[in-house]
């Protein structure tokens, strides 16, 4: 249960196994009503140290802290550690790297955990601080504050999880485009264009970069114009302003039993939207979609609720 806590604390930190192995009961602290763990960086000396962490971890820590209090002398645990061994040659010491990797590497043999060539997982404590940054990265924080959660010493540092996540996600979109290239005809069918193995590499390399900069998510699949501010439907989806920017007459929504999920799909899709446009500063279209979301909340409460949206009232009427 110990290891499950340290692993848990790393992975929601991104502190070194041995930082987190060294934590302290005076680690967590509140400030402005947000939880935070405080601690030293031993490898790279910073000192004072503050992670922002979410109530969850901190209820957890609590606990862990409390726990230890209730256990320690100035024999076992001098240093006040909250993992600590209270007996034994190693007394009043913190748990060791090795004895987190044995238990990973044991779990992985008892559970039959392997990797890409089947064979057992080998685990590395510091595969989850990866793992932490690489999400980071993945949701949009830029660089300079992930150094500065991961306390590194240099931008440099940081940038080879940049390199990291960006062949990671190469390597996910050069087999989609292996099955070859796709559009549409004049009549909207979709028809294949061009098969991958006839696209040169600075085609490919141009539409990975196509990708990376412009690419935008919506329910309808990646657009590439939005970003831009190129799409007239970014704010205005057809069916509910067709109407001189209003829903259309004919519209009804809440009848299907997927009304729901489509609008969940909407909100979710818009919030990512608004996080990207925060992403690259652009604070007008965050607007946009601010309002838009406004918009499909509002539609998602109702139909959740059990209720029907007409697009014009006289259909009640008859």
């Amino acid at each position: 249960e110990v290891i499950i806590h340290i692993i848990w604390i790393t992975l929601k930190t991104d502190l070194r196994i041995s930082d987190v192995l060294t934590l302290k009961d005076n680690s967590l602290t509140k400030f402005n009503g947000k939880y935070y763990i405080v601690t030293d960086i031993a490898k790279t000396f910073v000192k004072g140290h503050r992670i922002p962490i979410d109530e969850q971890l901190a209820d957890i820590l609590a606990v862990l802290i409390a726990n230890s209090k209730r256990q320690i002398t100035k024999d076992n645990n001098p240093n006040d550690y909250i993992f600590v061994i209270y007996k034994g040659k190693r007394k009043g010491m913190p748990y060791t790297q090795h004895l987190v990797r044995s238990h990973l590497n044991y779990l992985a043999k008892t559970k039959n955990i392997v990797d890409e060539k089947g064979e057992i997982f080998h685990f590395k404590t510091h595969q989850f601080r990866h793992t932490y940054a690489v999400k980071l990265l993945n949701g949009g924080v830029d660089i300079l504050t992930i150094q500065e959660l991961l306390a590194h010493a240099s931008p440099e540092m940081t940038l080879r999880y940049a390199k990291l996540l960006d062949d990671t996600k190469r390597k996910a979109f050069e087999p989609v485009i292996d099955q070859g290239a796709f559009s549409f005809d004049i009549d909207g069918k979709v028809k294949n264009i061009k098969h991958s193995s006839e696209l040169s590499e600075n085609a490919l390399n141009s539409l990975w970069q196509e990708h990376k900069l412009n690419a935008m998510d919506n329910p309808y699949g990646t657009c590439h114009a939005r970003l831009k501010g190129d799409c007239p439907y970014m704010e205005a989806p057809p069916c509910l302003t067709c109407n001189s920017g209003k829903p259309c007459k004919d519209l009804a929504i809440g009848f299907s039993n997927l009304d729901v999920e489509k609008y969940e799909l909407l909100v979710k899709s818009t919030i990512n939207s608004i996080e990207v446009a925060k992403n690259f500063n652009r604070d007008d279209m965050v607007e946009k979609h601010v309002n838009l979301l406004e918009k499909y909340e509002d539609i998602l409460k109702n139909i959740k609720d059990g209720n029907v949206i007409f697009g014009r009232n006289n259909r009640m009427k008859k």
